[in-house]
Parts: C-alpha cells; structure tokens; sequence
C-alpha cells in the first residue's frame, strides 16, 4: 500500500501560505493533519479533498494571517485541579527543569549575575544586572497544548511548586525581596509566556493557566505580545490579568513589561 505523506512545508508551499500559518492550522484542526511521532502529517488525498471543498464554498474566508489583538478571556479560578491523564501524550515538546531553565539564562544574555541555586532545582533564583529586578525568583513551567481537556488554540502550564502535594493548595515564595516570575515556554515556538504571579495565590495542585496560541504566534514572528485575561479569585473582585509573551531574543524586553504590568496592577 503506497501512502503519500505530506510535511508542513509541503502543505505550506501548495497553499503559498507561511508554514507558521498551516502549523497553527493543522494544531487547531482546520487541516486534515495527524501526528507522527511529534511530527505534523499530511495525507496527499485528504489535503485535495479539502481544497476542493474548500473551492467550493461560497465567498472568501479572512486571512488568518493578519495581526491578532490581545484578546480578553473569562478564566474562573477553580478549586478542583484541572488534572490530565499522564498517560496521554501531548501534542508539544517538554523539557526537563534543567533544560528549561538553561533556555531561559541563554535568553537573558549576558544580563544574569550570579545563579544561587542549581539550574535543576525548582524555583530557580536569578541576580540580574540592570534595567531588569536585581533579584528574581523563577517558577518556570512547560507551556504545552495537550491533546485533551483544553482546547487545540491553547497552551497552558500546570502549577506545581515544591512540597506541594495531590491535594494540597500551593503558594509562590516571595520572600528574601526576591520578585517572582511565572514563566511558562513553548518551546517548539521559542516563547517565553510571563503571567502575572500575584495573581496567583493559594492554587489547587496542578492548576491550569492558558494562553492562547494566536498570542504566541504573534510573540514568535518578534513582537512583544499581550493578552487579557479576567479572572475570578475565590471570595474575591474580578480582576483582568494581563500576560506578556516573547521570543527567546525579546525577552529582557517582555520581563521589563511584566514588572511594569504587575506594578501598576498594584498601584491601582
């Protein structure tokens, strides 16, 4: 049996479309794609058949192309951890803590003074040189899009700190006037996604935080991408979180801009 298989280069070049484009497509389900060992496939068949149907609608579709604004998003804090299935595989690369935070002092570029603790162990804390906080405490995450549970135009990380146990209610260290970022990295895309830690305060294990995929698409093509999202704190006022996303050269830019979201957040 002869099976012709196609890459997202292939798809992009027939549709003359940028790959970043189809890749975003075939997660978000609008392209006949599959996955094969983490690898986008596309079925020479299928992809014929969907351009003929689509030929066949009547009218033009927007481009999806164009620049995105941040949008905002209801995001109810729950009590019950959003909890997926380990055996579930998912549809983005993960990175060990070590790897992850290895990434995230090469982005910073020459701006990191000293590392106290092991770049293996969780949270990793920073002595930064200015215009960043001289003294910063990282929880940093995988930002993945899993195949349930969520879905396809988000990534999320899954809140877990140290000694946090199935169960328990966890909380960010804050202390030492260390200032706290909550980092999440897609690493297929090269972005930093930077929410705003204060907002998250005595959090059910392995609470869900988003992001939605357009944000990161807009952060991966070099800009420095915002997105709102309200939030609904238990027995507490609704309040609008606004999240900054970077690429890995952007984001000395994208930590400034979180510092100075999250001050003014405060102030008001």
């Amino acid at each position: 049996m002869s099976i012709d298989l196609l890459t997202i280069q292939d798809v992009a070049e027939a549709l003359k479309l940028a790959e970043r484009t189809v890749y975003t497509m075939a997660a978000e389900g609008e392209l006949p794609a599959f996955k094969l060992r983490g690898q986008w496939r596309v079925r020479r068949a299928d992809l014929e058949k969907w351009i003929t149907d689509r030929a066949g609608n009547v009218g033009v579709a927007p481009s999806i192309e164009a620049t995105i604004p941040a949008t905002e998003e209801n995001d109810s804090i729950k009590d019950e951890a959003d909890e997926e299935p380990q055996e579930m595989e998912h549809l983005t690369r993960k990175l060990t803590q070590e790897e992850l935070h290895s990434a995230l002092i090469k982005a910073l570029d020459g701006h990191v003074v000293k590392v106290p603790n092991g770049l293996n162990e969780k949270p990793l804390e920073l002595d930064l040189q200015s215009p960043l906080p001289q003294r910063v405490r990282v929880y940093m995450y995988n930002a993945t899009r899993p195949p349930g549970g969520r879905p396809l135009g988000e990534h999320k990380v899954q809140l877990i700190v140290p000694g946090q146990g199935k169960g328990n209610r966890g909380n960010f260290d804050n202390r030492e006037g260390r200032i706290v970022l909550l980092i999440g990295y897609a690493v297929e895309d090269d972005v930093f996604v930077l929410w705003d830690a204060g907002l998250y305060v005595d959090f059910a294990w392995s609470r869900n935080v988003q992001v939605k995929v357009e944000t990161i698409i807009r952060a991966s093509a070099g800009k420095l991408a915002t997105q709102d999202r309200r939030l609904r704190p238990r027995n507490a006022p609704a309040v609008t979180e606004t999240l900054v996303a970077a690429s890995s050269d952007r984001l000395v830019d994208a930590i400034q801009e979180r510092v100075r979201l999250t001050r003014e957040r405060m102030t008001r």
